[in-house]
Parts: C-alpha cells; structure tokens; sequence
C-alpha cells in the first residue's frame, strides 16, 4: 500500500510538474523580487483571491525548472528564478530560490537555515527526506548543514568551530530543535560561541 501511493504521488508529481499557487488560498501569495522586498514582506505578482480568472503563479518545482510562470489576465509570463529573491506561500512559508530550487527559509537568526525536501534512496525505494543547509549571508551560497562546511563558512569564530565539530563526534544532529529554548542546536552553539 505505502509504495503504491509513493508511486502515485512521484506520478502526479511528474505529470504535473509544478506547484500552484492559486487563488483559492487564505493567505497572501506572491514572489519577492529582492531580498529587500523579503525583509519588507513585499509581496509582487500576488495571486488574486477576489477574481476567479486573476493571477495564479506556477513554481515548477517538481520538475526543476529555471522559471517562473506567472498568469495575469490570461497571459503568461515567464520569469528566470535567478532573477528573483524567492515566494511566500498560502501556509506562510517563505522560500529562496537557489540553483533553480527553492529552498525554505526556517531560521534567520545570525545566519540562514533552510531545508528541502528531497528524494532519498532508503530500502526499496526513494523516499522524501528533509535535509538542512545554511548560509552565512542571504546571497551566500547555500551549502548542506555539515560540520566541514561550517568551519569553512565561520573560520573567524575558531569557538564556535570546535563545539560544532565535538557535537558532530557525539552523533548530535546539527540540524536538531530544541522545543524548550525554541531554536535549533546549531544556533545554541553559535550564541554561546560568542559569550
């Protein structure tokens, strides 16, 4: 039953291909064309909820593609990803593309944790995984979550490099959250790098 429906959904992925943003959604939808405009929370090409025929936006994510298409009054728009910051989406999520993939942006806290959903080879099949990436700076690249690439992001901070690579040692997942403080582990020990 289960790899039946992880069948189905890959089928209706691929058949599909992207993922809609209409206007049937509760929330403000749109692109960010800037990080400025992340920062403000400016919202442009919003899907328009008030008007059955407005502006839907189609991410293509699913199938990789390197543009965004946006449908306003019946004509279609495509727009490169790399020119744009990123999307908010109806569940409040916001994203930034990177390398044609959007990847959600989680923590903002003195760097930048995103994750992403991907297909991992596990048993018989792939499945989907999240997995967490970083970057120092918003238009830094956007690196996996490991301990090597955290000491070659933060060589400054030679503190925080080694309580990263001792969690490492002891099987402490970088990308693990802390329910009682409210925040991921790595950024613990980066805020305790600093006392």
């Amino acid at each position: 039953m289960k790899t039946f429906n992880f069948r189905m959904i890959t089928v209706i992925a691929l058949t599909f291909g992207f993922v809609e943003i209409s206007n049937a959604q509760k929330q403000s939808t749109g692109l960010y064309l800037t990080y400025n405009d992340y920062l403000n929370h400016k919202l442009s090409y919003t899907a328009d909820k008030t008007n059955p025929n407005g502006n839907k936006l189609l991410i293509h994510e699913f199938i990789g593609m390197n543009k965004v298409t946006v449908i306003s009054n019946g004509k279609k728009t495509m727009i490169p990803k790399s020119g744009l910051f990123g999307y908010h989406d109806s569940n409040g999520n916001d994203y930034r593309f990177y390398e044609n993939k959007a990847f959600q942006v989680i923590d903002t806290t003195a760097f930048y944790i995103y994750s992403y959903d991907k297909l991992i080879q596990q048993g018989k099949g792939p499945k989907p995984t999240r997995v967490y990436y970083f970057s120092k700076k918003t238009d830094d690249k956007i690196l996996p979550l490991t301990s090597e690439n955290i000491a070659k992001a933060f060589p400054k901070n030679a503190k925080f490099r080694y309580m990263v690579e001792v969690a490492a040692k002891t099987n402490l997942k970088l990308d693990a959250y802390d329910n009682e403080a409210n925040e991921y582990k790595i950024k613990e020990l980066y805020a305790e790098s600093l006392k």
